[in-house]
């Protein structure tokens, strides 16, 4: 039996598990040190994505990895404490029922392919999964003695935000760049792309950075002057550039706001986090919903196109059987032209023969008359 269960595991997926390990082992650490108002409270918890992502792309099979790096992430940066525990359960069980739900409901890795879709993402990986890890932050804080349970409600809130906003900015890049295939950009995509990076960037310094105190110091320049940057991206681009763009975006936000730049500063930490997740939850999901609307549209096009070529082609072989028909159709009329003059002209010599039949007959007869005369 173990050495059944040793042959089916690959080299590869050793190594697949190893760095999926690691990598939510860093991400979680990234996070912890985020946590700068409440323990375990952090603006955007980035694994949440990487958890869902994996579970979609790789399958439930890789859920000790998830498990593994989150309890490592958290033993190392809190101690063997019931939090190192409790929370890489409730990780796990979070990335499960996301991917879960979206597996069942929202198509999988294609959850990006219509706008139905992709909002059923945006629902099962920002509200209804993080309700799990939400119910394990009650245990942590309040049984743990972190917090009262006034306040354990609002760090509860400030995970499931935390938590939700992770999924939607992380996971649906990672899912689109590693689990679905996309086009090649050719010279002009590239050179527009790097235009709309370089124009998001520059407004993002302008908002969240240090040249908001400098060239934005009256604060004219505001969040929303990147959203058209973001349409840009999701009517132009496919679905991974236009999340690539809000990871950008959304990354200089928390970033700024961290650092006490941009429009979502405010004298509470708590109260800037709600406004910057809010922001970020309403822009993120409306970029993957209007890139999904363009992927459909664009789907839609080429099957229109492709029904418009099936029809033509159609059309044309009917026209061609039509023009053959029709000139079957000549050639048989010109040959019941031909028997009809043919019909005419045997009838005008059979006419001609018996007129000529009943003048020889006349002839004779009168001969005939002549000769009993005489």
């Amino acid at each position: 039996m173990v050495k059944r269960l040793a042959n089916s595991f690959l080299p590869k997926d050793v190594a697949l598990f190893g760095l999926l390990t690691l990598g939510y082992f860093i991400a979680a650490r990234l996070g912890l040190k985020l946590a700068l108002v409440q323990p375990f409270a952090t603006p955007m918890w980035l694994p949440a994505g990487g958890a869902i992502a994996a579970f979609l792309v790789f399958g439930y099979r890789v859920w000790p990895a998830v498990l593994v790096g989150s309890f490592l992430g958290h033993v190392t940066a809190l101690g063997l404490v019931s939090a190192s525990f409790l929370v890489p359960v409730g990780a796990t069980l979070e990335g499960l029922a996301g991917a879960y739900l979206v597996n069942r409901f929202a198509h999988g890795v294609k959850a990006f392919d219509t706008a139905k879709d992709a909002l059923l993402f945006a629902f099962f990986t920002c509200i209804c999964a993080p309700s799990i890890n939400a119910a394990v932050g009650i245990v942590v804080n309040y049984f743990g003695g972190h917090a009262s349970m006034a306040n354990s409600a609002i760090i509860v809130l400030s995970w499931w935000l935390s938590h939700g906003i992770g999924s939607l900015v992380v996971a649906p890049f990672l899912i689109l760049l590693i689990g679905t295939s996309h086009h090649r950009l050719n010279l002009s995509d590239l050179i527009e792309l790097m235009a709309l990076l370089l124009g998001l960037i520059f407004i993002c310094l302008l908002v969240f950075g240090p040249l908001s105190i400098s060239l934005n110091e009256k604060h004219l320049v505001r969040a929303w002057l990147c959203v058209p940057f973001l349409m840009w991206a999701a009517f132009r681009f496919c679905p991974l550039e236009a999340a690539g763009t809000t990871l950008i975006l959304f990354g200089s936000a928390i970033w700024g706001t961290l650092h006490g730049y941009g429009t979502f500063v405010s004298k509470n930490l708590m109260i800037s986090w709600a406004l910057l997740n809010t922001f970020v939850g309403v822009i993120g999901t409306m970029t993957l919903v209007i890139a999904a609307l363009v992927v459909e549209r664009r789907r839609i096009e080429e099957e229109l196109l492709g029904v418009q070529s099936l029809l033509q082609a159609e059309v044309e072989g009917k026209t061609q059987k039509l023009a053959e028909t029709v000139q079957a159709l000549d050639v048989e009329v010109a040959g019941h032209a031909r028997t009809k003059r043919s019909l005419r002209d045997n009838q005008e010599q059979v006419r001609l023969l018996v007129a000529r039949t009943k003048v020889e007959e006349r002839i004779q007869q009168v001969q005939t008359q002549g000769e009993g005369q005489k």
